[in-house]
């Protein structure tokens, strides 16, 4: 009885010590239930069959099996595009179109001026060309929605002082002519 009474107190002891101290919580990133996947042919493919994922550029539902596999997994199986494949072959088709038709690379970007290595940048949705950036250029304003709206509303958020805004603007085009 005396042994029983001894093991609830050690019982209790260890409940207030979890209810104490601060608990580590394993990061569910990277971690992959091992049945959430699916065959194509040999492919092994990460989620359900029936499972449905929006397309991030035409915003149709769609099955996943108007997805492209994009990269392989350490479960083995293979993480699909966000883009469907009708939309990725569009995309693709134009920067195609627009890399064929672009003028020689210059030695730097036509932003920052930097040398490193460039890339095309164009009007989405369509074939015209804007110029050679660098791959932080074109990230970084195609994240601000690729208008002049989304960057001069970063140049603000940056720069409370309107007046300095377009003094830096103005140094800017000097520079350019």
């Amino acid at each position: 009885m005396e042994n029983l009474a001894g093991e609830e107190v050690r019982r209790k002891r260890k409940m207030d010590l979890n209810l104490t101290t601060p608990r580590i919580i394993e990061k569910q990133r990277g971690k992959r239930k091992e049945n959430n996947f699916y065959f194509r042919g040999k492919i092994k493919i990460e989620g359900k069959k029936d499972r449905l994922q929006e397309c991030k550029e035409c915003y149709k539902i769609l099955p996943l099996t108007a997805f492209t596999t994009h990269t392989l997994r350490s479960n083995g199986a293979f993480a699909l595009k966000k883009k469907c494949r009708e939309c990725s072959y569009r995309v693709e088709a134009e920067r195609r179109i627009v890399l064929k038709n672009a003028p020689p690379k210059p030695d730097s970007c036509d932003n920052c001026h930097k040398n490193k290595k460039l890339q095309v940048d164009h009007i989405h949705g369509s074939v015209t060309f804007r110029g050679w950036l660098c791959r932080n250029c074109n990230t970084g304003i195609g994240s601000l929605g690729d208008i002049l709206e989304g960057v001069l509303r970063a140049a603000i958020y940056l720069e409370k002082d309107k007046g300095k805004i377009i003094e830096v603007l103005n140094g800017i085009k000097n520079e350019v002519e």
